[in-house]
């Protein structure tokens, strides 16, 4: 029987932007309900395809949504489409896809994929774009659960911040046949942090990993999901000693980029993605260089809620508050166009508009009687429930933050950008103002902090920070969607400066010998 795509498609197509109009974005966002474009579904099964030879192909998807992936099957594989299985949670889309498919080859079980047992069904494809649900949205009993089926299935031991995509993927294979092939589109972040340990692991013990395919980082595959994606092909079986395919670019069938890497040159606890970068530039090969032999690195201080911990001028004044309990904090990144910090002859920050991190000692007894002001300030934040989250209840005064001294240079922790545009800037910060933890502070170690204050040096210094490359940027960092870029504080302390060497090794002698 001919399948008609295009009625299909037009059908599918019309009810999913209805039935998603229905539902806000924070809802669908937090059930991680981001529906695949057909192009990229019929892609992925072209490829799936090409590595799957049977007469007639069973297929199963554990998260159907619409339909999609089957409409893709049954245009791509045609008479060999056999049998085929959906699940899908959310009676939202059940119903109106059980009425689409209704004259189809095509079971809808209106259950938890996670939670069903099978009943010795196997099927010879998977295709699924699994739900992309943050691990702060699993229920904690839901997700110990999880994490201790996956534990007794396969030995691995997943971290609590995994997605729910990780463990529908690892706990998939009960319902593949012998050699059956698996194709997962799920976020590129996972070849790179800490939690995508586990399905690193997953891909190179338990299963037959094939290939790998993964689109730029801002060439974002959703329009309503920031987030880059990455193709994963694997069959059921045990590993093989064939080298694994990595590819890259716009269309998995015909990759910008694709490499055969050697299995055992692959590691769990490595970051997968530096595969794709392009090593044009030649680092010295020992650990010199590194920014972790000249700076130490901290967060900036976590205030618990900046709307009541960042103040400005005219609270300052509204409340009362002396200078004893304030210190000058650098504005977010975003407001800050500059990449010298000047101060005033406080040390304040030169900008029209000041702010100050509030932060006090004293108990409140003390504060009632000699800071009325300041009390009723306080006030304020407990009845908008400030002292209640998690960071602020987790202090003996909840309204007294971390101590954190300035730092000479400071960097955003998250960046824009690609091989040819700058992903992050070093700024220069000659205040005695502190950060707020969307940045990373840089302080000079004890051998190095005398002699960087020499302007000159600090200048100098200033400039080399501001020359790394992309590409270390990209080898030691973590990749996000729409060519979003992160940086944790050893990460960043990996980074390699070859320049900084010749600046500051020397120094190092003159404070050797000056302890003599």
């Amino acid at each position: 029987m001919n399948f008609d795509t295009v009625y299909y498609n037009i059908e599918r197509g019309r009810l999913q932007k209805a039935l998603d109009a229905q539902k806000t974005s924070k809802e669908r966002n937090m059930k991680g309900q981001f529906a695949t474009p057909y192009p990229l579904a019929y892609s992925i099964m072209k490829k799936a395809k090409t590595l799957c030879h049977k007469k007639t192909v069973s297929f199963i998807e554990p998260s159907i949504g619409l339909g999609v992936f089957y409409a893709a099957f049954r245009s791509v594989f045609k008479n060999t489409a056999g049998q085929a299985l959906g699940f899908e949670i959310d009676s939202h889309y059940y119903n109106p896809a059980r009425e689409l498919w209704a004259k189809e080859n095509l079971e809808l079980r209106n259950v938890d994929f996670l939670k069903e047992r099978t009943n010795g069904e196997r099927f010879d494809l998977l295709v699924a774009n699994p739900p992309y649900v943050r691990h702060h949205h699993i229920d904690g009993e839901k997700k110990k659960e999880l994490q201790k089926e996956v534990l007794q299935n396969t030995g691995i031991k997943i971290s609590g911040l995994a997605g729910l995509y990780c463990y529908f993927l690892i706990l998939s294979e009960k319902w593949l046949a012998d050699g059956a092939l698996s194709c997962w589109l799920i976020p590129s972040e996972f070849l790179d942090v800490n939690y995508g340990k586990a399905i690193k692991q997953y891909l190179l013990e338990c299963v037959d990993l094939l290939c790998i395919h993964k689109f730029k980082a801002d060439d974002v595959q959703f329009n309503d999901a920031l987030v880059s994606s990455t193709i994963v092909f694997f069959r059921k079986g045990k590993p093989s000693e064939k080298d694994i395919e990595f590819s890259c670019g716009d269309d998995v069938n015909t990759p910008s980029k694709k490499m055969m890497v050697e299995r055992k040159n692959l590691t769990a606890s490595g970051k997968w993605s530096n595969l794709y970068v392009e090593k044009t530039t030649a680092f010295s090969s020992n650990d010199d260089c590194k920014l972790g032999n000249f700076f130490t690195v901290k967060r900036g201080i976590a205030t618990g809620d900046n709307e009541f911990f960042i103040v400005d001028t005219d609270t300052i004044e509204k409340y009362h508050i002396p200078s004893r309990f304030l210190r000058p904090v650098l504005p977010s990144p975003r407001y800050l166009k500059e990449d010298i910090i000047s101060s005033d002859n406080e040390g304040n920050v030169a900008l029209a508009q000041k702010q100050y991190l509030f932060t006090c000692n004293l108990p409140g007894d003390v504060l009632k009687e000699k800071y009325p002001k300041v009390w009723e300030y306080i006030q304020e934040g407990i009845k908008r429930g400030v002292n209640k989250g998690y960071i602020c209840s987790h202090r003996q005064l909840w309204y007294f933050c971390e101590d954190r001294k300035p730092a000479p240079f400071v960097i955003p922790y998250m960046g824009r950008g690609d091989s040819s545009k700058k992903m992050f800037r070093f700024i220069l910060n000659k205040t005695k103002a502190i950060t707020t933890n969307v940045y990373l502070l840089l302080y000079p170690k004890d051998n190095y902090s005398k002699s960087l204050t020499d302007t000159n040096l600090l200048i100098e210094v200033w400039k080399t920070l501001n020359g790394v490359t992309c590409e270390q940027f990209t080898i030691n960092g973590r990749e996000y969607g729409g060519g979003l870029h992160k940086l944790e504080p050893k990460e960043l302390l990996n980074i390699k400066v070859p320049a900084l060497s010749s600046l500051l090794l020397p120094k190092q002698c003159d404070y050797e010998l000056s302890l003599f």
